[in-house]
């Protein structure tokens, strides 16, 4: 049976103590400085994923116990090292292809070759992410009846692949986007490429308050991070998604009433036997756990989503497939008709 390794980061340290059940006798205040000394990893079997078309999978979740909703406590190469480590081990049960999430995925964007170097095909899970959060948007400006060409677009953190990807697959929708990011240099080119795909008015603001004031649709591209911006800039009536880390199921609870609050990048699983931990409602996954599903089932082992220059072609791509193995964006708020 074909099989897949997916890198897991915790994204609090409630959800190490669900993966990790020993840890729960140890206080909260005395795991977080002591991250870097647990044990590297845990591997947890996923057995029995099926598609619609009758094929199955399985898996394995490792157990990286790098929170991440605290990036910035740790610096990449202690990330890049452990990352590495988890890869090896996922070699070592010989499966064809590995996810990552978290702190992992955010090496991608940094350019770490974390594939070729050990010949092992890795995706980020971006193509289908990206995917789900433009019909998540699709589908909620639907359901209100708002125009997307009449609305303003803004980014955070538009020069990491994901935000990228979101901007430009949504250039052609929007009447102006507003991209937000550290590395401006990123940002100039990822404006070159949206004119070469439509005439949308693009702008570059470096200051996340400025950026999305008077946006109609905010989305927040920064992975395993808390919006970096205040909530009270937002205009009422705002669209703002949120991208779902690994098991960030309330993320969106703390928002405010008059803004229509999205948790992208959900998928939901045609159906399985096993049940997969995510802190999530049953049967729902993050698309970058989809993704890596979803290239198993095709027998795909290529590192589709790795690196800064992903085709939007993929994204139209991965989301056939998943129409082919049952996998659905799961947006309860704004269902399919």
């Amino acid at each position: 049976m074909k099989s897949f390794a997916f890198i897991v980061n915790p994204v609090t340290i409630k959800q190490l103590k669900d993966f990790w059940p020993t840890l729960k006798l140890v206080p909260d205040f005395l795991i977080a400085p002591s991250l870097k000394n647990l044990a590297p990893f845990k591997v947890l079997p996923i057995k029995k994923i099926r598609s619609i078309q009758g094929k199955e999978i399985e898996g394995y979740f490792i157990i990286c116990p790098l929170i991440s909703k605290h990036p910035g406590r740790l610096d990449n190469g202690f990330v890049l090292d452990r990352t590495l480590s988890a890869i090896q081990l996922a070699g070592s049960l010989n499966v064809g292809i590995i996810g990552l999430s978290g702190h992992s995925s955010l090496l991608t964007d940094k350019g770490y070759t974390i594939g070729k170097t050990l010949k092992i095909p890795v995706t980020a899970g971006s193509s289908f992410t990206a995917w789900s959060i433009f019909e998540a948007i699709y589908r909620v400006a639907k359901v209100k009846n708002i125009n997307l060409k009449e609305c303003k677009l803004a980014v955070i953190n538009a020069s990491g692949s994901l935000g990228s990807l979101c901007s430009r697959k949504l250039s052609d929708y929007v009447r102006r986007i507003v991209i937000n990011g550290p590395e401006r240099d990123k940002l100039e080119r990822l404006k070159e490429n949206i004119a070469q795909l439509s005439p949308v008015e693009v702008i570059i603001e470096e200051d996340i308050d400025k950026a999305v004031k008077d946006a109609d649709i905010v989305i927040n591209a920064n992975i395993s991070r808390e919006p970096a911006f205040e909530m009270r800039k937002l205009k009422p009536n705002t669209i703002f998604c949120n991208i779902s880390s690994f098991s960030a199921a309330t993320e969106k609870t703390s928002l405010r009433n008059d803004i229509t609050a999205v948790l992208g990048g959900l998928i939901k699983l045609p159906y399985s036997d096993s049940r997969i931990n995510t802190g999530l409602p049953k049967d729902i996954i993050p698309a970058s756990l989809a993704e890596t599903m979803l290239l198993t089932f095709e027998e795909r082992f290529v590192s589709y989503s790795s690196g800064e220059n992903i085709n939007l072609d993929q994204l139209e791509e991965i989301a056939d497939i998943a129409v082919q193995h049952g996998f659905e964006v799961w947006l309860p708020e704004a269902p399919v008709l």
